[in-house]
């Protein structure tokens, strides 16, 4: 009992230590993605709704929640809001920690954007980009 309290207190202290980073600005991300518009649509990427949800990150948000979503129900703000959220605000952070990177604004932005596998690399400058606009919607 007592080493199964001292492994969750040091689990706990390392996760706390790992958030360094702030919320994101949802509002910008939804500007940035679909200019604010609900039904948005990418015929390439399938991504939906006002954070362009892709389906990979709905399958891992269903996975993980053990929930039953669909990319329609990403033209629901509400729904594709929590999608997100959890995504950009929890999920993200825990793969940045898993393939040892820090939890900052720009490593959530390019997972976000480009995919964990960009992080610490030279970025694409669609990404960049994307950086600069969330950089200037908060301001």
């Amino acid at each position: 009992m007592k080493t199964t309290v001292m492994v969750a207190t040091v689990i706990l202290l390392c996760l706390a230590g790992s958030a360094q980073a702030k919320e994101i600005n949802m509002k910008a991300i939804a500007q940035i993605e679909s200019s604010l518009n609900p039904l948005a649509y990418n015929q390439t990427s399938r991504a939906t709704g006002l954070y362009q949800i892709t389906p990979i990150c709905l399958k891992d948000y269903n996975q993980y929640h053990t929930k039953n979503l669909t990319l329609n129900d990403m033209k629901n703000p509400a729904l594709c809001y929590k999608v997100a959220y959890w995504y950009m605000n929890i999920r993200i952070p825990q793969l940045l920690h898993y393939y040892g990177h820090k939890d900052t604004i720009e490593n959530r932005l390019t997972a976000y954007n480009a995919g964990i596998k960009w992080v610490g690399k030279k970025l694409p400058s669609e990404t960049t980009n994307y950086i600069r606009k969330y950089n200037e919607a908060i301001k």
